[in-house]
């Protein structure tokens, strides 16, 4: 009967989705002091109830249209802790997309979070990704958050210094977190309470109506 091997296939696939969120779930658990820490950019306060940890690339293009959903979700949850981690996943292929995140974490370690939020928000506003984005673009829109020097200090950025080690711990995190791809989204209490189910996972893009969903419920 194809009708009994068509369900029989997709509780199969409920039963797979149900196991891979509660691995992903006891990661988040686990590696909770890394998602939540302090050297990672952010806006909103430190000691909100709940915490949405984003892993995204400046050239991927799903993360570009999580960008607005996720201004949104800022706007909508001031009690909210937002907490942004580089992992420029494409940099192997597009060199701007590692460039990009090098400037997002100066930006946020010279001006903080509001003008980081800034900056994110205006690079994801030119709409190029995929390989689009430029260094010209790149350098041109951080001239309005960076010095000279600062700027330069980027440059110099490869391959030392706490710009680079904050790109080296978000990719070693995304790769703890077995986070493949990118956007991924973990929703998270701050509080260490370990509840399971007050913890949601999201390894893709989604939708602001899921991600308020998950704040309500990390919140308690």
């Amino acid at each position: 009967h194809p009708e009994f091997l068509v369900a029989a296939s997709e509780t199969l696939h409920q039963r797979q989705q149900i196991a891979q969120q509660q691995a992903y779930v006891q990661l988040a658990l686990q590696y909770r002091a890394e998602l939540l820490s302090s050297s990672s950019p952010s806006v909103g306060p430190n000691e909100a109830k709940a915490a949405v940890v984003m892993f995204f690339d400046y050239q991927c293009s799903w993360c570009s249209k999580m960008a607005p959903v996720v201004e949104n979700l800022i706007k909508a949850n001031p009690d909210t802790r937002f907490i942004f981690k580089e992992f420029p996943i494409f940099s192997s292929r597009w060199p701007v997309s590692g460039l990009a995140a090098r400037v997002g974490e100066q930006v946020w370690l010279t001006q903080g979070g509001a003008k980081y939020l800034d900056w994110h928000n205006a690079l994801y506003a030119t709409g190029k990704v995929e390989g689009a984005l430029t260094e010209h673009d790149v350098y041109t829109l951080a001239q309005h958050y960076l010095t000279p020097t600062q700027l330069a200090a980027v440059k110099e950025a490869q391959s030392s210094g706490a710009v680079h080690d904050a790109l080296l711990t978000n990719q070693a995190l995304a790769q703890h977190m077995d986070f493949s791809g990118t956007p991924a989204f973990v929703v998270m209490p701050q509080t260490q309470d370990g509840d399971v189910k007050r913890v949601t996972v999201i390894p893709g893009s989604t939708t602001q109506d899921m991600l308020q969903m998950a704040i309500q419920k990390a919140k308690g």
